[in-house]
């Protein structure tokens, strides 16, 4: 199963370039993982520098909290940049339902916001917590077993699957041997592992993949019910009640509903993810945003572009990186580095992790 599973400064560039004429005072609603000169730091949504790039590895505020690292080790700090839980771990991955999977050696475990151990370092891999589970993977002899453990460390349904991924709306995906099924809750099988692979549900539907790794993928609803057959080459999971597939033997991108209709009568150089009613596309290299009836309502001319969150969204000018409001007024000046560990990162969170765990604020 793919898993799908981001200098100290001293000069005053970074803080005026930054902000509007009038500036305002610091929003901690929303504090944005950005990259200046090689080092990570945090501004919030009106370019205000919250925390200076000073860190060698960061990532996503999510429960107030962030992993950031130093000298090669990883620890956690506030918004205020506080350093909460001392860098002491040689991974720390982000904090969801009050734990964190952090790394010492070779093996994963999960400590709480006070930096206390729950579990011991026992895993080979894990995630983060979601529907108040999270997947792990033990050595199971020569061999590994993948499970769900609850927020104290146990097992709430057996490592006994060969892989294993997050929960989402309920279920989530199993591999069982060579095949890929669905779970529920309490680890009963309630669609069975026929799917080459098989994506989290997102708008009531999942993405699987049929007859191997050169198969093609359609959707399923919670029933294990074929809603849209197998018939695409890749495709996207849905967001907003879309989702991007292309034929196996076309390059070109569409957009279909939840019953498989094309929406829009045109095709796209790449897939999209729409949110907050609008997408970025690709038109001749560039990158606008494009509603829902297909009206471009920002003009391609970014060389990238990411989401929208909350009203902005991250936008690549040449090799640096800067924020958009919907209308398409830059509303963070691009002086940050366009690092796409940086923007991985935003994408993956808030579409994957912010909806599934009603998260709100960093």
């Amino acid at each position: 199963m793919k898993r799908i599973l981001f200098l100290a400064l001293a000069t005053l560039i970074l803080f005026t370039g930054c902000h509007k004429d009038e500036i305002k005072p610091l929003d901690y609603s929303m504090l944005l993982l950005v990259k200046y000169q090689g080092r990570y730091g945090y501004c919030d949504r009106n370019g205000n520098v919250a925390i200076k790039p000073q860190y060698e590895g960061a990532a996503m505020f999510s429960e107030g909290l962030a992993a950031v690292s130093r000298f090669g080790k990883h620890g956690y700090i506030d918004v205020k940049g506080n350093m909460v839980i001392p860098p002491s771990f040689d991974a720390g991955l982000i904090f969801l339902d009050g734990r964190a999977a952090v790394k010492k050696g070779d093996l994963w475990g999960y400590i709480n916001r006070s930096g206390e151990w729950v579990t011991g370092a026992d895993y080979l891999s894990t995630f983060a917590f979601t529907d108040g589970l999270a997947a792990v993977v033990v050595p199971k002899g020569n061999e590994a077993g993948a499970g769900y453990i609850d927020r104290d460390g146990k097992f709430a349904i057996k490592p006994e699957f060969t892989d294993a991924a997050q929960f989402s709306e309920g279920l989530a995906a199993v591999k069982i041997k060579h095949q890929h099924g669905y779970i529920d809750k309490t680890g009963k099988l309630v669609i069975p592992a026929q799917f080459y692979e098989a994506a989290m549900f997102h708008d009531g539907l999942a993405m699987v993949k049929v007859n191997g790794k050169f198969g093609l993928i359609g959707y399923i609803d919670h029933s294990g019910n074929r809603v849209i057959p197998e018939q695409y080459g890749e495709g996207t999971s849905f967001h907003e009640g879309i989702a991007a597939v292309r034929n196996k033997d076309n390059f070109k991108w569409r957009l279909i509903d939840k019953t498989g209709k094309q929406i829009i009568d045109k095709e796209f150089d790449g897939p999209t993810i729409f949110t907050e009613g609008l997408a970025p596309v690709v038109v001749n290299k560039k990158v606008g945003y494009m509603d829902k009836q297909g009206k471009m309502v920002i003009k391609p001319k970014f060389q990238s572009g990411s989401i929208f969150v909350n009203g902005i969204a991250p936008v690549q000018v040449g090799d640096k990186c800067g924020f958009i409001d919907k209308t398409g007024k830059m509303v963070i000046k691009p002086i940050y580095d366009w690092d796409q560990f940086v923007i991985d990162q935003f994408l993956n969170y808030y579409t994957n992790f912010v909806k599934q765990n009603n998260l709100s604020g960093p």
